[in-house]
Order: C-alpha cells, then structure tokens, then sequence
C-alpha cells in the first residue's frame, strides 16, 4: 500500500500551531472592558430620541429649501416634479401634502422667517463646521468645570484671528455687555432673547445649533413633582391657618380673663370706698 507523502510532516506541524495558539491564549491578559458600554442606556433614552427628531426635522426642512425654496417654485409645481436623490416619488408627495402643506408648519416657518430678520448675516459666526459646544467645551474652559457666558461665547465665535471682522458685530458685543451691567439678574437667555430680539421658544440665539432653551435653563419639575409640591406647599399653609386659627382662640381666652381681672378689681375697689366710706378722686 502506498504511502502519502507529507502526512506525517503536516499533521504535526498542525498540531504544534494548535498547541502554540492555545498556549498564547492563555498566557494572555484579559481583555479591557468596552468603555462605551453603559448598563444603564435607558438613561440616554429620551436624549437618543431627541436628536434622532431634531435630526428628522433638519432633515426634511432642507429638502424644501433646496428643492423648493431656492428654485422659487411653489408646493404644487414641487408635487409634480421628480422627487430628490433619495426619496421616491410616495415620500416626497407624502411630505409635501402632510407636513409642507400643513397650517402648523406654515406657522412655524412664518415665526422662524421672521426671527431671522433680526439677525443680519454680519453677525453669523466664523467657526465653520465646528460646534459652538465644542468652542465652549475645548476653547473657553467647558472641560474645566468654567461656565462662559454669552459675551465670551458670541466673541470667540465671531472673532477673525483675535479682533471682531465688523462694525455690526462689534457693536451687537457692547450691546451685549452693557445689557449685562445694566442688569445682572439676567439669566443668558433671557440676555440673548432681549439683545436680539428673538420670540424664539426653543432655540436660543448666540449659542449655535442644538442648544436649546431647556439646556440653558436646566431640567424643569415633572408634573408629578410639581403636584408633590403643590401638596406640600399646601399641606404646609393648611398648618399656618391652624397655627394662627389657634393664636386667635389663645387671644380671645386672654382678653375674656383679663375682662374678668378688670371686673374683680373694679368690685374689690367699690368694696373698699364703702367700708372706708371715701370718695376716691380721679387723681387717686
């Protein structure tokens, strides 16, 4: 019977590379845990979402500006038209009939033109695509626990090099800072809303895409912790109207004895003038 020439020869050196790969296997160190890994994700839910909708939003608003705003044609002739790269001819017309076409829509576009009238393009900032939060996080200490206010961000974000590019823009800053000294009670939005005139209820003007007025403010109550509150509050009043429905009942004991005291000493006074048989006189 013939012999396989090489069988013996690669059987052991398979079976070497076997014992060597399981050797290295366990010689080695355990594998550093995933940093990105968070048990808890379901913290980040509403976040997730939120910008999933905020990109949503941006998304389809740049579809009619370009295909619709910047051709300067109208909803009908856009309906008609072939649909952009991307969509098919059902989501476009879906688009166009159920949100373009919409009243709300149609108001929030209207408020939205009319917000940004009051921003002239001299003041549009010079970060390119960089994030304001990045120039806040990196450039004016964000990642050292500092909190830069509203004039430190609209200077680095509009700044050339280190001076301001115009007039417009230089003199929106000293707007801004004497607004600040006039009153410091002044949170930043209610600064940005009142330097530049904006009615907007969610985007906060000075402080980029993104950051919205909730973030400014911080996380408002839950309707359930406000109704905690309101119990307590009320709870805690219910206490005071007893407090002082019990001061009033206390008043009125001591005004009754001390009728009584006054009553006694004035029968004890009549006693004694007619024992002593004395006319006490208003000086007495």
């Amino acid at each position: 019977m013939a012999k396989k020439r090489g069988t013996k020869q690669v059987t052991g050196k398979a079976k070497d590379a076997a014992t060597t790969m399981a050797d290295s296997t366990e010689q080695q160190e355990p594998k550093t845990p995933d940093v990105f890994c968070n048990e808890n994700m379901e913290s980040y839910r509403e976040h997730v979402l939120n910008h999933m909708k905020e990109l949503w939003i941006n998304w389809r608003s740049d579809l009619l500006r370009y295909n619709v705003t910047n051709k300067k044609i109208t909803l009908k002739a856009a309906f008609n038209r072939k649909p952009p790269n991307g969509l098919d001819e059902k989501e476009w017309k879906w688009l166009i009939k159920e949100v373009y076409s919409s009243e709300d829509f149609k108001k929030v576009s209207a408020r939205n033109s009319a917000n940004r009238v009051h921003y002239p393009k001299e003041l549009a900032h010079r970060t390119g695509s960089k994030p304001f939060r990045q120039v806040i996080w990196k450039d004016l200490g964000g990642n050292k626990g500092m909190k830069p206010k509203l004039v430190d961000i609209f200077h680095s974000t509009r700044k050339k090099g280190t001076s301001l590019p115009n007039v417009e823009t230089a003199k929106k800053l000293d707007e801004i800072r004497e607004t600040m000294e006039k009153d410091p009670s002044l949170s930043d939005v209610q600064i940005a809303q009142k330097v530049f005139n904006s009615k907007s209820r969610d985007q906060v003007v000075g402080f980029g895409g993104g950051m919205k007025v909730a973030y400014l403010r911080g996380q408002r109550p839950s309707r359930e912790e406000l109704e905690a509150e309101l119990n307590s509050t009320k709870k805690q009043n219910q206490i005071l109207e007893d407090r002082m429905e019990a001061i009033q009942d206390e008043n009125n004991q001591l005004k009754g004895r001390i009728g009584s005291v006054e009553s006694q000493m004035k029968m004890f006074q009549d006693m004694l003038v007619n024992q002593l048989n004395v006319t006490l006189t208003p000086e007495n």
